[in-house]
């Protein structure tokens, strides 16, 4: 079978889309001694961030000559994006050979679609000479199919409300589930200011050491250059006059700490290199239209949280413009979000809304969506169409300065062939 083809099958095997627990998957990771597929490996749990934090310690990683092996969920465009081998994505002749060979070792054990990428996604890396591994939490932590693989430094990006109805109506519950990544005696980093009760406390009955951003490691800017302060196994470490990164700047430093807590041997090229300055596809991703040249900024938020991120980017966008500039936004978001916390976050910045439905089944409808804007933001300027791609359109057509397409991974993925590489709206 093709790669089309198993993922196909994979998505038919299980009788429901999710079901979070770790006996299935690890039941058939055992058998495929998948246990252990690198020496050293980074878990990273969080409401948001996760992929940039990922990426931002790949990028020091790869920098520094070491071979990584990167799992990512979910893709943007294209499957193979979620398996990364020195930071190119897997080919789909060697996913295919991972998928049977876990369609062969499950033995009628019943995987999920994620459960079922992971284990080919261990597969691949388990074939290489890695330095080391990382992994990316897909929901929760505890009950998460990477969770069956010890983390020898954890992160948490963030806590916030979202998937309450999987991890619980409040940050301490939601904590608590992502603090299921930690293991005795293995440092987490808490790449925020606020960490829940229900974190620190298990991370001392763990014994694991907890390092805070603001308090044992952070970052200052400068302009265009910024520092880095942290620690390491000797102490205390500072890293001056760096280039600001195409990453969230909470991210880069949330790695640099990561990566000084590893035996890893990091380099000067790999900290201060080029590799730093790349971004990660859909996630505050600068662009321009493809057939105008317009600025477009892609952003995959889904919560009031990571809004209030893309607020802060259309801010800079706007900065010295006189007028600030006319910013258009495309919003389609799945049923279960929260609009209103978004709209509140990203209401001072936008000026007009193209609202469509995204091509899924769980999708909010567009009559919906312009219901709770409404409601939301009296007076708004708001206008739907039968699509994601014409609701861009239109607002590439709206004599805008700026076009924010934001809400969902499939919001972005629709319109992100439509874009082409750009400048940065900040700068």
């Amino acid at each position: 079978m093709n790669l089309s083809a198993w993922l196909a099958h994979i998505a038919t095997v299980h009788p429901c889309a999710m079901e979070l627990g770790l006996e299935r998957v690890r039941t058939v990771a055992e058998k495929m001694g998948l246990a252990r597929p690198a020496p050293f490996v980074f878990t990273i749990a969080g409401t948001n961030g996760k992929g940039s934090t990922l990426a931002a310690i790949e990028a020091i990683l790869l920098g520094s000559g070491l071979r990584t092996g990167s799992y990512m969920s979910p893709h943007l465009e294209r499957y193979n994006e979620r398996i990364r081998l020195g930071g190119i994505e897997c080919e789909d002749e060697a996913i295919c050979a991972a998928l049977a060979e876990v369609e062969q070792a499950r033995d009628g054990v019943s995987l999920s679609y994620f459960e079922f990428s992971t284990l080919a996604a261990l597969n691949v890396f388990a074939g290489e000479r890695l330095d080391a591994l990382l992994l990316e939490v897909g929901l929760g932590g505890r009950l998460d199919a990477v969770n069956i693989i010890d983390a020898d430094v954890a992160l948490i990006t963030n806590i916030e409300l979202d998937h309450q109805e999987w991890l619980g109506g409040n940050r301490e519950l939601i904590g608590a589930e992502k603090a299921g990544i930690l293991r005795p005696g293995a440092p987490l980093i808490y790449c925020d200011v606020d960490p829940p009760a229900s974190v620190t406390k298990r991370a001392g009955e763990l014994g694991a050491p907890v390092y805070r951003h603001g308090s044992d490691f952070g970052a200052s800017i400068d302009t265009r250059k910024w520092s880095w302060w942290g620690r390491n196994a000797d102490g205390e470490v500072q890293i001056g006059g760096l280039e600001k990164p195409g990453l969230p700047l909470a991210s880069m430093s949330a790695a640099l700490q990561a990566v000084h807590l590893s035996p890893l041997p990091l380099s000067e090229k790999g900290i201060r290199g080029v590799q730093l300055k790349a971004g990660l596809p859909g996630r505050l991703e600068s662009c321009r239209d493809r057939a105008g040249g317009l600025p477009v900024l892609l952003d995959v938020s889904h919560n009031p949280a990571a809004a209030r991120l893309l607020s802060d980017r259309i801010a800079e966008f706007r900065t010295g413009r006189e007028p600030r500039g006319k910013v258009a936004a495309v919003l389609a978001a799945l049923a279960d979000k929260d609009i209103e916390g978004m709209a509140a976050a990203l209401s001072a910045q936008v000026d007009v809304w193209y609202i469509a439905e995204v091509e899924d089944s769980r999708g909010m409808a567009a009559a919906e969506l312009r219901l709770r804007l409404t409601r939301s933001l009296p007076g708004a300027a708001i206008s739907a169409a039968d699509s994601v791609a014409s609701a861009y359109r239109q607002a590439v057509d709206s004599g805008s300065d700026l076009v924010v397409v934001t809400g969902s991974f499939h919001t972005v993925a629709a319109v992100r062939p439509l874009t082409t590489a750009g400048g940065s709206p900040g700068h």
